[in-house]
């Protein structure tokens, strides 16, 4: 009981820190695609932080989505098994029914 409240804890977190995420490489790509490109662009800041640092908040906000991502697949496993096809899950309803014990 223990170990599937843990799983059930880790999908919440991890969607939560997947969306979190998302959006700040979003917004963190969208100003890096408006801001000046070439030499002599190091200056440009936007909400007071320099370009390099966004490249930086960029680059490591999506590595950690990405493992993110890894997180939410394994505690997910068996949805993804079920909607490709390889994992059957039996009705419980039917099992129940069949038992009596409804």
């Amino acid at each position: 009981m223990a170990r599937v409240k843990i799983l059930l804890t880790a999908r919440k977190i991890s969607v939560i820190i997947l969306a979190t995420l998302g959006v700040i490489v979003l917004v963190s790509g969208m100003l890096l695609d408006t801001m000046p490109s070439g030499p002599g662009s190091s200056g440009a800041e936007a909400f007071g932080i320099l370009k390099e640092t966004w490249e930086d908040i960029h680059i490591y906000a999506s590595f950690a989505l990405a493992g993110g991502a890894v997180v939410h697949a394994y505690t997910n496993y068996r949805g993804i098994l079920y909607h490709l096809g390889i994992l059957k899950i039996k009705n419980r309803l039917a099992r129940t029914k069949s038992n009596g014990s409804v």
